[in-house]
């Protein structure tokens, strides 16, 4: 077997169909779930602890925490840059000592303009409070991931002798406000809660309160916030043990309204799974997690918003609209206009392949798929990643679909007057008798 692309350039390719709009307006309540977490690969996590994934406005740039080698020492601030919206992550770099010491550095939030970032450090000098503190850095251009410059410690009324950790920065839509959450363990030693102190953006706050809402008797260790306001994302060991985190989410009506009481989210927890980030557009959520499969103590993921059979058929790029693609048979080639007219061609398949339609992986967006003689072959937008499974013989027709419901479409073929389903949420069969012999399966994107 022999396709027209190698694995080596699968991660490139998927790129121009795996593209995450940046620039599109989406609503959180457009969505209702998140995709399996994917795990963000060896360009970014390695045998030591990588965390506190940050990514930048542009999308383009995602600043974490590691403790590996090459760095100032403990915990440093690192960037992992890319060309195009939805390509793969490229090398890790350490942002250096302008940002960095043998201290632990971590960073946590950047700024929607890009102009700030918020980190947490222990590091000792003037000015600091306790340890660790919250500090700002700053920079005039945007896209210069080594242009911040040294941390400035945020001062007494918002750090205390205790521990402040995990600012994320947020600019109420409705008010112009600028605000600060964080978590502190200063009312409560060893654990933690989620902390609001209101800024004037030159250096002034107001004392911190209480989020009564989202903490609870256990510890609350992370905490991010969508642009609307509408949403907050928070770790928590609430459910129990104390070393087992989960994230949970909260909503409000308003940016004056109180909270909802924070919810698990189905399907991103396992492990410990903890600090939450989202993108800007709210589509994506990064995470670090030490759950089965990690590279090593802790890695970093991301899951998409997805809601249960909101994929369109067709969709490539996960914005519910079905684009325009055709499969070439005289090729392989696929040729792909996107409904934000985004075009693009790639080779995968051979001549007398079967394209089929679904999303295999259940990341919201369709993947690239043919049907050979009894075996499905599947680049994965997940991660770009290719899996090759054998479900029917030759003759049959595809009929793929979400059977079972769990927003991942199944392998399945139609025979004669039978249907042949591997449910994806199991792995258990399904045959069904349904129709004639001779009548066409309507969900059949493709004829063989």
């Amino acid at each position: 077997m022999k396709f027209n692309t190698t694995k080596t350039t699968l991660s490139t390719t998927i790129t121009l169909l795996a593209i995450v709009f940046s620039h599109i307006n989406v609503s959180a309540a457009s969505f209702s779930q998140f995709s399996p977490p994917q795990n963000l690969g060896a360009s970014i996590n390695t045998a030591d602890m990588d965390q506190t994934p940050v990514p930048a406005p542009n999308g383009l740039s995602l600043y974490f925490t590691s403790t590996r080698a090459g760095g100032q020492g403990g915990n440093d601030i690192w960037v992992s840059l890319r060309g195009i919206i939805g390509a793969p992550w490229g090398p890790a770099q350490n942002l250096g000592t302008t940002l960095n010491t043998s201290s632990n550095d971590t960073v946590t939030a950047i700024s929607p303009d890009g102009l700030k970032m918020f980190i947490t450090s222990n590091r000792t000098g003037p000015g600091t409070i306790g340890g660790p503190d919250i500090y700002i850095s700053t920079r005039t251009d945007p896209n210069n991931d080594f242009g911040w410059t040294t941390p400035a410690n945020l001062g007494p009324i918002l750090n205390s002798a205790a521990q402040d950790i995990g600012a994320a920065y947020f600019v109420d839509p409705a008010t112009g406000d600028e605000s600060l959450f964080f978590w502190s363990d200063r009312g409560e030693a060893g654990l933690g809660n989620i902390y609001r102190a209101t800024w004037d953006g030159e250096g002034t706050f107001y004392p911190p309160l209480l989020v009564n809402e989202l903490n609870s008797p256990a510890a609350e260790r992370g905490f991010t916030i969508s642009r609307d306001g509408l949403e907050a994302f928070i770790s928590s060991n609430r459910l129990g043990p104390a070393t087992v985190f989960a994230i949970f989410v909260s909503t409000r009506a308003t940016t004056s309204s109180p909270w909802n009481t924070p919810v698990p989210i189905a399907g991103l927890n396992s492990g410990s799974t903890s600090q939450p980030a989202l993108s800007a557009d709210g589509t994506v959520i990064f995470m670090s997690s030490n759950r089965t499969g990690t590279i090593g103590n802790g890695d970093l993921y991301s899951a998409i918003r997805v809601s249960v059979n909101r994929t369109s058929t067709g969709d490539f790029d996960g914005d519910g609209r079905t684009d325009l693609t055709v499969f070439r048979p005289s090729n392989g080639t696929w040729y792909y206009l996107g409904s934000t007219n985004v075009f693009a061609t790639v080779q995968w398949g051979l001549s007398g392949d079967v394209p089929v339609a679904g999303d295999f992986d259940g990341d919201g967006r369709n993947d690239l798929t043919v049907y050979r003689n009894g075996e499905w072959h599947t680049m994965r937008s997940a991660d770009g990643g290719y899996t090759q499974s054998r479900w029917g013989l030759p003759g049959d027709i595809p009929t793929p679909g979400d059977y079972d419901g769990d927003g991942r479409t199944d392998l399945a073929v139609y025979r004669n007057d039978t249907w042949y389903i591997i449910q994806s949420s199991t792995g258990n069969f399904d045959i069904r008798q349904f129709g004639l012999v001779g009548d066409i399966p309507i969900v059949s994107s493709a004829r063989p």
